[in-house]
């Protein structure tokens, strides 16, 4: 067994639509009697989350567009109720601000954590000396398509020209699509249940386990992509799953871990072996969240963008 630190992304860390999302959904448990109070508690129970995470949720991290759906959907209301609750339907008169813009809804890009998700979005007015203090939201035009961000979002993604206030955002179909899902298999749970939940917190939907064979007794075709500690046991490397993996899902991503090569439970021979037959990718412990992430995101995009439309 490994024992190892993986760091979590720090609580201090927020993204403007997710502080949006954990605003409207407060809103909306109010509006349904839950009090402050109990507000984590209720979304941990909804979403098969951790309280502790809830909690982090509520206090602006990254939400998955599923668990705000599940909110919603348990209190019979829907996504656009959520976000109108917390986009101001209009702004008092600021010097910052001149005529509105059409009231026509224009088919958008919302970003989240710099992934597009679908939306329309009706504009307010224009915003032409900088943001006036509250803005939550704004929208861009670029040469083809409306962006859905904080001001700095936009300004960060090179939409250098006019930004108009959100004055309302609904989210479309689309956009409710099932997340990316990884599964993290590593005999410590300590360490597997770390890593789950960096990935969690960062925008994608993983689960922890301990064994080959729990991993096994669920569908492989479930997941996106798979972190594999080499050594699951004294004596037992993770070989035979990894080839299991490749053979349910040819394409997906899979990512060696382990810090026992030095040690000697682990060889070089297996490890070259997977890496020259099954297409991994390979890290010493303790491994870097974000990098490991980076890794596994940029397969999943070049396997996205080799897909025939």
């Amino acid at each position: 067994m490994e024992q190892h630190d993986t760091p979590l992304p720090s609580e201090e860390s927020r993204d403007p639509s997710s502080a949006l999302a954990a605003e409207g959904l407060s809103d909306l448990m109010e509006r349904h009697g839950v009090p402050a109070r109990q507000q984590a508690a209720t979304v941990a129970q909804i979403t098969a989350i951790s309280i502790s995470q809830a909690r982090r949720k509520l206090r602006g991290a990254v939400w998955l567009f599923g668990e705000v759906l599940a909110v919603a959907q348990h209190f019979g209301e829907s996504l656009d109720q959520v976000f109108a609750s917390a986009v101001p339907r209009s702004t008092p008169a600021s010097p910052a601000l001149t005529t509105p813009a059409p009231t026509t809804t224009q088919a958008a890009h919302f970003l989240v954590e710099g992934q597009p998700l679908p939306c329309e979005v009706r504009l307010g007015a224009q915003i032409t000396v900088g943001a006036p203090t509250g803005v939550i939201l704004a929208a861009a035009h670029d040469a083809q398509d409306w962006w859905v961000a904080s001001p700095a979002t936009l300004k960060a993604r090179g939409l250098q020209g006019p930004h108009y206030l959100v004055a309302h955002v609904a989210m479309t179909p689309d956009s409710q699509a099932r997340p990316t899902r990884i599964a993290v298999v590593d005999d410590d749970l300590a360490s597997a249940e770390a890593l789950g939940d960096w990935f969690n917190e960062t925008g994608y939907r993983a689960d922890a386990f301990t064994s080959a064979a729990q991993l096994l007794s669920t569908p492989l075709a479930d997941y996106d992509a798979f972190v594999v500690d080499l050594i699951l046991g004294v004596g037992q490397t993770s070989h035979a799953l990894v080839e299991q993996i490749r053979a349910a899902r040819p394409q997906a991503p899979i990512v060696l871990l382990t810090g026992q090569l030095r040690g000697g439970a682990a060889t070089e021979a297996d490890l070259t072996t997977l890496l020259r037959t099954q297409g991994v990718a390979f890290f010493e412990k303790p491994v870097r969240p974000a990098v490991l992430t980076a890794t596994i995101q940029s397969k999943l995009d070049r396997l996205a963008n080799s897909t025939p439309a």
